[in-house]
């Protein structure tokens, strides 16, 4: 027996070691698995814990952006709905209103005109970068539909309304319209009610005369702004001088009948329109005029109802107007014929006055309402 025997083991006990260690082995590697595992688990509940996620739908409104002059457009919806996911204590801070979703309107084509769908831009509010690379969008990419409508153009005059009551002592000459048309430009349903345009142009102060850039109006049938259509210029220049009024005077006019009607035919009444008129001219003038005939009228083949258009009889240095301010020269005058009663017609017809009016007789060789 060797001095070194009792130190070399057995087959018995070297199985059983590598039996003892490999047991050892395995059921030390189970446990870290287990741990590592707990560990994993206990971290992401506690991160979860500190930072929950949750889910918000926000509905946010569309707001078109780089609009192109001269297209006419409709969105599908003002309003967009998406929904973000993300760290808790960020999203339940945000409401709607922080959000903004962007149409890009120069990224259509504006000769289309079939719906488009135009992406839009999500815009949040200034949050960190690491938070906002964690939010998580749903749609990821918001869009919605516009339509592009085909425009109508046609071009009409200006009309300038302004005060129809001058300065005393002046008067308002003719308006100038600088440019006196506009073009129109818009959707055809919109262009087909526009019937007119407009300018409301007033004077800069009291007592001045209008001159300034104003704004034009489309309007329709009924004197109604029309909404949306697109104006070029929008805004044109008004001048309405003031003119100095030389003294006035209103003054009836009478029919001056040269000649009166043939037997049995008599002149019943004689209508002027307009009855009355306004003289310019010197004050020493105007106080010799009360009245304004006209050149004279031979109603001697008058044998039924006349309405003629008769020259006035104006001094040369006396202006006229009418009741609109308007320059006149002549007017209608309307003679009501009666014929009398004869031996060889006892029963003659007489004409019917008109409803409303009574017949009126005036000597046949005098102007009615003259002494």
């Amino acid at each position: 027996m060797s001095f070194l025997e009792p130190y070399i083991p057995n087959k018995e006990r070297l199985e059983q070691r590598k039996s003892d260690i490999t047991m050892s082995l395995r059921t030390d590697w189970v446990f870290k698995v287990i741990a590592l595992l707990t560990a994993v688990t206990l971290y992401v509940y506690v991160q979860t814990e500190r930072n929950p996620t949750i889910q918000r739908s926000f509905n946010i409104t569309i707001t078109p952006v780089n609009n192109t002059e001269g297209i006419d457009y409709d969105l599908e919806s003002l309003t967009t709905a998406i929904t973000l996911s993300g760290q808790k204590s960020v999203l339940e801070g945000l409401k709607d209103s922080d959000i903004h979703a962007l149409a890009d309107i120069h990224k259509l084509n504006p000769e289309v005109y079939t719906p488009q769908v135009l992406l839009l831009q999500i815009q949040l509010p200034n949050l960190p970068a690491p938070t906002l690379k964690g939010l998580v969008f749903d749609p990821p990419m918001p869009s919605t539909h516009v339509q592009i409508y085909q425009p109508a153009v046609k071009t009409l005059s200006v009309t300038a309304l302004y005060p129809k009551e001058p300065p005393v002592g002046f008067r308002y000459s003719n308006p100038e319209i600088q440019p006196s048309k506009v073009r129109l430009m818009g959707r055809a349903e919109k262009m087909k009610r526009v019937t007119h345009l407009v300018v409301n142009a007033q004077p800069s102060g009291t007592g001045a005369k209008v001159d300034g850039e104003f704004i034009v109006q489309a309007r329709d049938s009924e004197d109604r702004p029309v909404e949306g259509v697109q104006l070029e210029p929008n805004a044109v220049r008004v001048i309405v001088p003031l003119q100095e009024e030389p003294p006035s005077k209103i003054v009836l006019v009478s029919a001056d009948i040269s000649e009166p009607t043939a037997y049995p035919y008599t002149i019943s009444e004689i209508r002027v329109e307009p009855s009355q008129l306004k003289l310019l001219g010197r004050p020493e003038r105007l106080t010799n005029l009360s009245t304004l005939s006209t050149e004279p009228i031979s109603a001697k083949t008058f044998t039924q109802n006349q309405t003629l258009t008769i020259r006035l009889n104006t001094p040369p240095d006396i202006g006229l107007r009418d009741d609109q301010d308007k320059p006149i020269t002549s007017v209608k005058v309307t003679f009501i014929i009666k014929k009398m009663a004869t031996s060889e017609d006892p029963h003659p017809i007489k004409p019917t006055p008109e409803a409303g009016t009574t017949p009126k007789t005036a000597p046949p060789n005098r102007p009615l309402g003259t002494p």
